[in-house]
């Protein structure tokens, strides 16, 4: 199962590539582009909701296109927050669970702090939290950059017990990571080179609680949230506020894959979830690991941020951008056609046919996803944001993300 993987880029640069023939289209409006333009993203929005539909049980998807940071930008919506009758549109004020692309959040911290001399990327789990000694030796750096071998604790049969009978529980951190933990009854296979985990996410959350002798939540506050403006982005390690959840479309869960660690694949351990509307269930069992919450606009401007150095002084932004290897998990400078994908510090870069290597990253929760493309040498970035983790095989959000660089990408117009 899909709980914020990227098991989905090989797909994601399939129909990335494969949407020359998708007319989009869009609403709302930041600045003032070519009427035209904006007419045919509004166009492809509608479209790509009416026939993702059936398929993928969404009800709606936002986008914003930025192309530069000041502007000008496109903003735009289709469909509507939910299934039930005259359920609202989706507007500028409609809020999605961010996913992974959160993980970001989490990077961001780590590096603060390490400017900050707080810690070190070179510091190991054993140094901040000896009570998990197998893990000792493992580096923050190799936590981030999912490098660890550490076992994916959201693809365990605990989180989705949890999931499926207790989904208002709160969960702490020390739970998250216990569940991948070692024990004579519990015996998850160890990795070597590149494989996701959010496991890693959850320590890197807990040693920065503890370096920096302040609540996660609290940090990306600090980090994240205040510094850049972000008026609809949140962070809650548990259950969001009424003002939060009035604001955040309804997001149903509709995968029906088994899990990553099921010992075979009949009746997937989520089938209770399938269906569900998970709006208001805790968030709990995400939190460092992707619990963030916010807009496309929003995304926009963080990732922007990140990406122009605004974030971090230089040296930790050169740390946050080094790639591993998918394929290895060793480090390379840079993607290639033999070596197509690299995974930062929460980021991800790879090579998208004719597009060439760009940088985006597709996060996904139990009912929610979240992509943004950003095309660095056309000062251009595409974020969309839909309702639904959709049956295994079916996501199409890319084709969304096509669909609109085929209307404002400068390779596309010529």
């Amino acid at each position: 199962m899909r709980t914020s993987t990227i098991a989905w880029l090989a797909s994601v640069c399939a129909t990335l590539l494969a949407t020359a023939g998708l007319v989009l289209a869009t609403a709302g409006l930041a600045a003032e582009p070519e009427p035209t333009q904006v007419a045919r993203v509004q166009a492809a929005l509608d479209t790509w909701v009416e026939a993702r539909a059936p398929a993928e049980k969404v009800t709606g998807i936002a986008a914003y296109i930025s192309f530069g940071a000041t502007g000008p930008a496109i903003e735009a919506f289709a469909g509507t927050i939910g299934r039930a009758p005259g359920a609202k549109p989706v507007d500028q004020d409609t809020l999605y669970q961010m996913g992974s692309t959160s993980k970001s959040f989490t990077a961001a911290v780590i590096l603060n702090l390490e400017a900050a001399n707080k810690l070190s990327l070179d510091d190991t789990v054993g140094k901040w939290l000896p009570e998990y000694p197998a893990w000792g030796h493992v580096t923050v750096r190799r936590l981030l950059n999912m490098t660890s071998g550490i076992p994916n604790y959201s693809e365990t049969e605990w989180i989705s017990e949890v999931w499926a009978s207790e989904p208002t529980r709160t969960l702490t951190l020390k739970e998250l990571a216990d569940a991948a933990y070692p024990s004579p009854t519990n015996q998850l296979p160890v990795t070597k080179g590149y494989h996701y985990s959010n496991t890693n996410y959850v320590l890197a959350g807990m040693i920065a609680e503890k370096a920096a002798g302040t609540p996660f939540r609290d940090l990306v506050q600090k980090y994240v949230i205040a510094p850049h403006g972000l008026t609809s982005t949140f962070y809650e390690p548990s259950h969001y506020p009424s003002s939060v959840l009035q604001r955040l479309s309804h997001g149903y869960f509709e995968n029906g894959a088994c899990a990553e660690y099921q010992p075979s694949c009949t009746t997937t351990w989520n089938a209770p979830l399938i269906g569900r509307d998970v709006r208001e269930d805790s968030v709990s069992w995400m939190q460092s690991a992707g619990g963030g919450v916010s807009s496309p606009r929003d995304v926009d401007r963080w990732i922007r941020a990140i990406f122009a150095g605004k974030t971090v002084p230089a040296e930790q932004q050169a740390e946050w951008t080094k790639l591993v290897s998918m394929k290895t998990g060793e480090p390379i400078a840079d993607v290639s056609a033999d070596d197509p994908g690299g995974f930062a510090l929460g980021l991800v870069k790879k090579v998208l046919g004719p597009l060439g290597a760009q940088w985006f990253y597709e996060g996904e929760s139990l009912g929610y996803r979240t992509l943004y493309v950003w095309f660095a040498d056309e000062n251009l970035m595409i974020t969309v944001q839909t309702n639904s983790q959709p049956p295994d095989g079916t996501d199409k959000l890319s084709e969304a993300v096509g669909a609109l660089y085929q209307i404002v990408g400068k390779r596309a117009a010529n």
